[in-house]
């Protein structure tokens, strides 16, 4: 992903990425199960995506990807 002005001083990094079916039914799964969602789901060209964390803190991302064109 190309990280553009709106990411301020964001360094750049990686991040793991799960891909889900439905990101909403993920994102309260996560959090009913003491996970964290710090920011979304937003819409991007590839899909909605979320930042989470576990309930120990690990980060990760959650991505519910588009259908690929024909």
């Amino acid at each position: 992903m190309f990280m553009d002005e709106s990411f301020g001083d964001t360094p750049s990094h990686w991040t793991v990425y799960f891909s889900v079916e439905d990101i909403n039914a993920a994102t309260e799964k996560l959090k009913s199960l003491g996970g964290n969602v710090f920011f979304g789901p937003f819409d991007t060209e590839v899909g909605p995506i979320a930042i989470c964390a576990d309930p120990q803190g690990a980060t990760f991302n959650m991505i519910q990807m588009n259908e690929p064109p024909e």
